[in-house]
């Protein structure tokens, strides 16, 4: 039996990964040990070292990448798979990614020429994967093992309450916290204009990233500068990447604002969020604020009992298939997602899942498939079986892992 050692960091990715490398046949090894610095943690690395000559697994796998496991695992002839979700992920800057025993596997296709045009050897494009049991075990957990169909839920909720049953929804962060590092950097008057005015740009653009290319050298470096970007000899410097994704993180907090605004001057949204509320967006009757949801047994129960689930993604993510939708899919929600290339590439719009291109074309599209229940339905059943039969994590976690063997 094939040995899989895990490194757990809390990506809420890692118990459906392990249930399913378990299912397969593997035999899952757990390191759940803190990592306080991605490259030189004597502690962790004594503890990994101690842990990998005794267990002698076959592979380590991690959810993104981990420079100092990287390290470890060349100097053991160990291969290291990791499938890569988040985006910026700057560990992927480490000049550890030419390492030999990497294999990294990438959501994002535009992301994965990027990694292979700064040496990355074993790296592929590997769209992300859901856990079909997701929904059915938040019932589980939640309810009680007799089954409930969507209108049971809708009608009594948890305890009676009907709290997770909504015309419209979103899980997600709204990106105007600290991690935004543009909202609190001191720019010049010059710079604060002109990126100001990508932004904006940006903003009326679905499916193509065009702030890369519209930068001017003194623009990078000051915002590089000034939100702090800088990583150190143990990365490659890319100051045109870094500073791209400072902005899009605006555009991303911008872009979620302005769709929650815009849909609640006319329907009944639910914002499930650990974010502050922006002013912009206070006040509005029709925006109900949730709070956060526990990714395994509450969020599965939102996705199934939402009419329509939103998927605003992260400008930060070029081409790629955000978590989200596969989720909202493998809990049988009906999803409505900004045009992305690869959600285009990998599901047909309007039969496994809807795309705006625009917030009049948005609002349209709510207005729409609130009115038309029976089409919705077909929809939201049509994306589960796609993700059922092509983005099982069942499947995918076997196929990722043969592909190293």
């Amino acid at each position: 039996m094939k040995k899989v050692l895990v490194y757990c960091w809390d990506s809420v990715c890692e118990p459906m990964t392990i249930r399913a490398m378990k299912e397969s046949g593997y035999q899952v090894l757990i390191l759940n040990e803190k990592m306080h610095d991605y490259h030189a943690d004597a502690g962790f690395a004594q503890k990994f070292i101690t842990f990998l000559h005794a267990e002698k697994p076959d592979v380590v796998f991690s959810y993104d990448y981990f420079p100092l496991i990287s390290m470890i695992c060349q100097m053991n002839a160990v291969p290291y798979a990791a499938w890569i979700y988040d985006c910026p992920q700057y560990t992927l800057l480490s000049k550890t990614i030419t390492n030999e025993c990497n294999h990294i596997f990438c959501f994002d296709e535009d992301y994965t020429v990027r990694l292979q045009q700064l040496g990355a050897k074993n790296v592929c494009h590997f769209p992300l994967a859901a856990d079909m049991e997701l929904y059915g075990n938040a019932m589980h957990q939640m309810e009680s093992k007799k089954p409930l169909g969507r209108g049971n839920v809708s009608e009594t909720g948890m305890n009676g309450t009907g709290k997770y049953a909504s015309d419209i929804s979103f899980v997600g962060s709204l990106y105007n916290d600290e991690k935004n590092r543009l909202l609190s950097a001191d720019l010049s008057e010059h710079t604060a204009g002109y990126v100001e005015g990508l932004i904006r740009a940006q903003q009326k653009i679905y499916g193509y990233n065009l702030i890369k290319e519209s930068f001017a050298d003194e623009i990078v470096n000051e915002i590089v500068g000034k939100c702090r970007l800088t990583l150190g000899d143990a990365y490659v410097t890319d100051p045109v990447q870094m500073a791209s994704d400072a902005i899009n993180m605006e555009v991303t907090s911008r872009d979620r604002q302005d769709v929650l605004a815009v849909l609640a001057l006319y329907f009944d949204v639910d914002l499930y969020t650990n974010s502050k509320l922006p002013e912009a967006l206070a006040g509005m009757s029709k925006l109900r604020i949730k709070g956060t949801v526990d990714y395994q047994t509450q969020m599965p129960l939102v996705f199934y009992n939402s009419k329509i689930n939103l998927n605003i993604t992260s400008r930060t993510i070029e081409t790629g298939v955000p978590q989200r939708v596969f989720d909202i899919l493998a809990c049988g929600g009906f999803c409505l997602t900004n045009y992305q290339k690869e959600i285009s590439d990998l599901f047909e719009d309007g039969k496994e899942l809807v795309m705006y291109t625009g917030l009049e074309d948005l609002v349209q599209k709510v207005e729409y498939y609130l009115k038309h229940e029976e089409e919705r339905d077909a929809i939201a059943k049509a994306g589960y079986e796609k993700v059922k039969e092509y983005f099982n994590i069942d499947k995918r976690i076997q196929e990722l892992l043969n592909r190293i063997e």
